[in-house]
């Protein structure tokens, strides 16, 4: 249980709050994030938001510009390109890692379950006790989060999800060090087309938000 002092916990709450509202895309890319309003709409003072934001824009989820404040950062097919290189490498590491936890999700849950690249690190990093590589994990799959939307239109993730959790599920390692390559390395190749899928579906829910306003 987290035991700090009460600016430490404010700087916390404050931290998860605006990670989780990234995540599911509250604002929209390029789009600025006021400190000010996320401390009222979440009901802090603004110094620990401030502090949650810096951290947040060191982790990538956010783009510091000087004396303009923090924007919610754009994704480009260069972007994206880099970040599937770092996901691969990332799950190469938690592949290999020494200590492997038991699954915890079942093959017979394969139907159900749709993995895109970010939850697919998580799930990896939920099978090791490396607490550095469940924080990259989580941060990759948080600055994924964006383009699952463009990767289900191009990737056929059911049939990738019932792969990887056989996969994940069975003993031999290579094997799914060979599938985490190949699915990450597709993506890097179409991060082109993902990124321009990804913005045209971004623009189209703009234009949706302002006409119901």
């Amino acid at each position: 249980m987290f035991m700090g002092t009460s600016d430490d916990r404010a700087y916390l709450q404050a931290y998860k709050a605006i990670r989780l509202a990234l995540r599911e895309r509250h604002w929209a890319e390029g789009q600025h994030v006021s400190a000010n309003q996320c401390a009222k709409t979440y009901q802090f003072s603004p110094t620990p938001v401030r502090e949650a934001m810096a951290r947040l824009a060191g982790e990538g989820l956010l783009e510091e510009r000087r004396g303009m404040g923090y924007f919610v950062p754009r994704l480009g097919p260069v972007e994206l390109s880099e970040l599937y290189t770092v996901a691969q490498s990332t799950a190469a590491m938690l592949v290999n890692e020494p200590v492997m936890l038991p699954v915890k999700v079942t093959a017979n849950r394969a139907e159900q379950t749709k993995f895109d690249s970010g939850t697919i690190l998580v799930t990896l990093a939920g099978q090791t006790a490396n607490s550095l590589l469940c924080q990259l994990a989580a941060n990759l799959d948080a600055r994924l989060a964006p383009v699952q939307a463009a990767e289900a239109q191009m990737f056929d993730l059911a049939a990738e999800s019932t792969e990887f959790l056989a996969l994940l599920a069975g003993s031999d390692r290579r094997l799914l060090q060979r599938f985490t390559n190949g699915y990450y390395g597709r993506r890097r190749k179409a991060a082109l087309e993902i990124a321009r899928r990804h913005d045209g579906s971004a623009k189209s829910g703009n234009r949706m938000k302002r006409e119901r306003k």
